[in-house]
């Protein structure tokens, strides 16, 4: 395990190791359907050519509208951004995220890609698929990566992931069930947890040995960002519904949303093959992330 201090590394190698550059473009959205479920899709304005699909799984009971700022800087990185919202039973106003949106949002992509009317028509790239979770959505990423029907995510029988997905990144999200945190297995996917070190419902300790005993990736990442809380990438604390979070955030929103997004891309970036992405994972971070911590393994 190799352990990454931003701040410490801009001292001992001299120099700043920055992000692959965040596109200014114009970022626009729409609301649709998927499946059965109600999503909303953001997307630059014009691209050179197609872009991954990341899916964001918001936690749970959280309006998706409350990702809208993260989901414009993932645009700006590069994704075509698909934030649903999944209700599991129909007769119960409370939002859960769903292991089969992984599946629907792949069918769905494929279907824009085709279709004549379809304002990402020539954005899309249904062949790559990643995924970013908060809290309840990260557990569903972590899951669905495994290959495990795990309730209140799944209510089947069997699930099985698509082939498309590419890597995950799980904010605020731990597997503990019971008091003990599950030791899971995903099924070759690369995966990043990343928790704020004053988040009140995922707590950095359970979250951290999430982490270490995480297996079958074949290559795991966990971020600690200084100061930030539960809702560090969400447009606001403790939205309407969601369990609250009692610490109140050291960052500023407009900061903690940056550097979610931030790490998140260059996560997916990095495992999509971008060498420059993967550099800016192992060799540090620019100044505004010293608050940053980084293990890989």
């Amino acid at each position: 395990m190799r352990t990454f201090v931003a701040a410490l590394l801009l001292l001992l190698l001299g120099t700043v190791v920055t992000a692959p550059a965040r596109a200014d473009t114009e970022v626009l959205h729409y609301d649709t359907r998927i499946a059965a479920d109600a999503a909303t899709v953001w997307y630059p304005a014009s691209a050179a050519h197609r872009l991954p699909v990341a899916l964001v799984l918001p936690g749970a009971n959280v309006r998706r509208e409350y990702y809208a700022g993260f989901a414009t800087e993932l645009v700006r990185y590069g994704f075509v951004v698909v934030v649903p919202t999944h209700y599991p039973l129909f007769f119960a106003d409370y939002n859960v995220p769903s292991e089969q949106s992984l599946n629907d949002v792949v069918t769905w992509a494929r279907a824009q890609a085709r279709g004549q009317d379809s304002p990402v028509r020539s954005v899309v790239d249904p062949e790559n698929l990643v995924v970013a979770g908060h809290s309840y959505g990260g557990a569903t990423a972590l899951y669905a990566a495994a290959n495990r029907c795990q309730p209140p995510f799944c209510l089947g029988l069997a699930y099985r992931r698509p082939a498309e997905l590419r890597a995950i990144v799980g904010h605020g999200t731990n597997s503990t069930f019971l008091g003990n945190v599950d030791a899971v297995t995903v099924d070759a996917v690369p995966t990043m947890l990343v928790n704020g070190s004053d988040d009140g419902v995922s707590d950095l300790a359970e979250a951290h040995e999430t982490f270490t005993k995480l297996t079958g990736s074949p290559v795991t990442a966990f971020v600690d960002v200084l100061g930030a809380n539960h809702f560090g990438l969400a447009d606001e604390d403790n939205p309407p519904g969601a369990v609250p979070d009692a610490h109140e955030a050291v960052l500023s929103r407009q900061r903690s949303v940056a550097i979610a997004a931030r790490w998140t891309a260059m996560w997916f970036r990095a495992n999509l093959g971008d060498e420059a992405a993967m550099n800016y994972l192992r060799h540090g971070a620019d100044e505004p992330d010293s608050g940053v911590t980084v293990q890989i393994r």
